[in-house]
């Protein structure tokens, strides 16, 4: 009956933009939304968990939890980067934990152990077991491919390609000039909100909101009045003018990236990618925002700095990253008290979901990509 009640606030939300307004606050609290979710959108999409180049060698993997799921990502001797299902096959323990180099991977609890290809190589005193199938017993493959130099990972085994699922909002075509294979991490900024994961691209793509709270960092160079809004299938693209991500925005690097030689200094670039990933570009660094679900008012965000691999031979290298490495940590605080004040706040008996601003015309398409997602566009 609840849902039901829910569905039917939504008629606010499905109007044209500036007859629109916000999602109701269950939405963003609702535990039995939330699995629904996990169901519809992050056990079918392709989810960005991070970069190639961050294993480089066989062995190199990282265990997270991607939508309660617990993933191992590694790269096998034969030099294959692989996505298993962190989940012994045995009792269910997560084999390995954190970020390292291993040659097998042994699970804490009756080590089991499992070769780089997830496939099971030891069981003590399995051989007391009738029938016993090491094969049976590998730990299950997920999906994984990469774009850009991004990988990709998706827990449905009949999902459409990474290709075909970027190409529904042209991003390979848009984001092609960002040259982002050719860039690497210089920082990796991980952080968890007290906050449901749909406020995160929301924020991210509130161009609202970027004179108010960011008003004393890069906001005030930003051209709010002139961003255009180029909306795609389920997300968008744009090409603006803002301050680059340092101090008064400060030309650190002393020019563009190669690629971008033709650009301003006020140039900037951003492209969402369904369901949670939100590339920025500046004319001298990337950094692509991605989040995960750790519950309906928990997510875990990470955001990565990349440059050209000539910005790391540069003089004073380190310093300059820092300077970078302050500036996006102050940035991403301005946006943490409000995201937890969100989060609060639709919680509130006393919350009215807004109307949608013009500016919000990224959200609203959004919000509205979403409710297809979840119930189909006859809601």
């Amino acid at each position: 009956m609840a849902q039901q009640k829910t569905l039917g606030d939504l008629a606010g939300t499905r109007k044209e933009l500036l007859h629109a307004r916000h999602l109701p606050g269950e939405f963003y609290t609702s535990p039995e939304i939330y699995a629904r979710e996990i169901e519809q959108i992050f056990m079918r999409d392709w989810i960005c968990v991070g970069r190639v180049e961050q294993y480089p060698d066989p062995g190199d993997y990282r265990a997270m939890r991607i939508a309660d799921e617990p993933v191992l990502v590694c790269r096998d001797q034969a030099g294959t980067l692989r996505a298993l299902a962190n989940v012994c096959q045995h009792r269910g323990v997560e084999v390995v934990q954190g970020v390292g180099n291993a040659n097998e991977f042994s699970c804490p609890y009756h080590a089991w152990v499992y070769g780089l290809d997830g496939g099971l190589v030891g069981a003590p005193y399995s051989r007391e077991v009738a029938d016993f199938d090491f094969e049976a017993c590998s730990l299950p493959r997920i999906q994984l491919d990469t774009w850009a130099g991004y990988i990709f990972i998706n827990f449905d085994s009949d999902a459409e390609s990474l290709t075909d699922y970027l190409a529904a909002d042209q991003v390979q075509e848009v984001a092609a000039f960002l040259h982002a294979d050719e860039t690497r991490i210089a920082d990796e900024y991980v952080f968890e909100l007290d906050c449901n994961w749909k406020f995160v691209p929301e924020n991210l793509m509130d161009i609202y909101h970027v004179g108010v709270i960011h008003s004393g960092t890069f906001g005030k160079g930003f051209a709010v009045e002139k961003f255009p809004f180029h909306l795609t299938k389920y997300g968008y693209h744009s090409e603006y003018e803002s301050l680059t991500m340092a101090p008064d925005g400060a030309w650190l690097f002393g020019k563009p990236m190669p690629w971008l030689e033709r650009k301003s200094k006020s140039f900037a670039f951003t492209v969402f990618v369904r369901p949670s990933f939100n590339m920025f570009a500046r004319p001298d660094m990337l950094q692509p925002w991605f989040c995960h679900p750790l519950g309906p008012d928990k997510t875990r965000v990470t955001v990565l700095t990349q440059y050209p691999d000539e910005w790391f031979e540069q003089p004073a290298f380190e310093q300059k990253n820092q300077v970078v490495k302050d500036f996006i940590r102050l940035v991403a605080s301005e946006d943490k008290e409000m995201m937890h004040s969100l989060q609060n706040g639709v919680g509130s008996r006393n919350f009215t979901p807004g109307p949608t601003m013009g500016l919000e015309k990224a959200i609203h398409h959004l919000l509205n990509a979403y409710l297809d997602r979840m119930f189909g566009e006859d809601i």
